[in-house]
């Protein structure tokens, strides 16, 4: 705006200031504008991800037809992060109030919880990723941590890795597979096929040599690159019930804390309790209890698994199953051991997400631009006079443009 009117009329620029408050309300109400979060290349769906939805269901359905996997074997995985203390950017303050603070806010410290469920409708045990050098980080294994079978580990950063992923493999995958088999009669060698999305490690030829040489019965199916939000379980039905569940269960911490300090009429808040010693236990406990819930919910599994994949092809139906290896042996389609060329756009994938859940609202505009304008009525039946214009004031509906300028 600065440089048309630079080129067209300077002597505007003399008296006008184009404040971000001038420039909003022009913005909106000259241009239709409203003011949006920027959109990253992970978001960007692909226009043809129904098709590719319908590869991936088809390479699933090949997998089950060739080497007869189970449905309780058809499994999705997926890395989350979460935060050891829950907060939001927003708060209730007194209305004036310059200082808002939001307890929390910029507590960045986090774990990696890695959830899998299966074609059946099973919930696969846990993998939480703690942030350290050794085991020193580790909570204590607790009785109920043992009887979900949370399997404990540690990174330097807390993200999901080359080593971990190798870890939930042995740890997670195979004990939950054994448990399968044994539970549905299946062969001992029976084969399992592992649907996972295409970040840099869980396509990396370090991962599927060690799957080849180790687990030569797991077999991968990559979801393609960007459409994790349509074609993942785990990002489509599991994530958010499992985040939902930890906010909920800190939400009655905090509160009970409270209540207590009140009870005893000193009412300090919450810092003394956030230590790293004090929340580890607890963040654990929450993640069991969030994970648990949504173990007895096999019906909503099952509808996620349904979006995600069976809506787009039926792996259940036996003739679909045969077409799709007979295609694979002429050649017309890529099914056993296929990689997709591309990644997720940013291989920090979940940890990227999490950390821009308190920089999103950094960049607010002056006006609450999402908020609908509400518009009083005027009673008096006098005639309104045209209000003259001194100063700086500007109507920018009298700026002409040419028909190449730019606004």
């Amino acid at each position: 705006m600065r440089a048309i009117f630079q080129a067209d009329c300077p002597a505007l620029l003399d008296t006008l200031k184009l404040s971000n408050g001038f420039v909003s309300s022009w913005a909106r109400e000259e241009l239709h504008y409203s003011w949006r979060t920027r959109t990253t290349a992970a978001s960007k769906l692909p226009v043809d991800w129904r098709t590719q939805g319908i590869d991936m269901a088809k390479r699933i359905a090949y997998n089950i037809q060739v080497y007869k996997v189970h449905p309780s074997l058809v499994i999705n995985m997926d890395q989350t992060g979460a935060h050891l203390v829950p907060s939001d950017t927003h708060t209730y303050e007194v209305k004036g109030a310059r200082d808002v603070k939001v307890i929390g806010a910029d507590d960045k410290r986090q774990i990696t919880a890695c959830i899998a469920s299966s074609l059946h409708g099973d919930l696969l045990p846990l993998q939480l990723i703690f942030q350290g050098k050794t085991t020193a980080c580790h909570p204590n294994l607790t009785p109920a941590a043992a009887a979900a079978r949370v399997h404990i580990t540690h990174s330097e950063n807390h993200w999901s890795n080359q080593q971990t992923m190798q870890q939930y493999v042995r740890e997670v995958i195979v004990p939950y597979s054994e448990q399968r088999i044994a539970e549905h009669n299946l062969p001992a060698d029976s084969h399992i096929c592992l649907v996972l999305d295409v970040w840099s490690v869980h396509k990396s030829e370090e991962f599927r040599l060690f799957l080849r040489t180790h687990f030569p019965r797991i077999h991968l199916v990559y979801v393609p690159p960007n459409c994790t939000s349509q074609l993942q379980v785990a990002d489509v039905i599991l994530q958010r019930p499992f985040k939902h569940g930890l906010r909920r269960r800190f939400s009655d911490w905090a509160g009970e804390i409270i209540r207590e300090q009140i009870d005893d009429g000193d009412v300090f808040g919450l810092t003394p309790y956030l230590k790293m010693s004090s929340i580890r236990p607890l963040i654990l406990q929450w993640c069991i209890d969030s994970w648990s819930k949504m173990k007895d919910g096999r019906d909503y599994i099952k509808m996620g698994w349904h979006t995600c994949c069976l809506s787009l092809f039926d792996v259940y139906d036996q003739a679909k199953r045969v077409a799709v290896v007979e295609a694979a042996s002429r050649d017309e389609f890529a099914a056993k051991a296929f990689v997709p060329e591309g990644e997720e756009s940013n291989e920090d994938g979940y940890q990227a997400e999490e950390e821009s859940d308190h920089e999103e609202d950094e960049s607010k505009d002056e006006l609450d631009v999402m908020k609908e304008r509400q518009f009083g009525t005027r009673k008096s039946v006098r005639k309104r006079a045209q209000a003259s214009v001194f100063g700086f004031q500007l109507n920018s509906s009298q700026i002409a443009l040419t028909s190449d300028s730019e606004a």
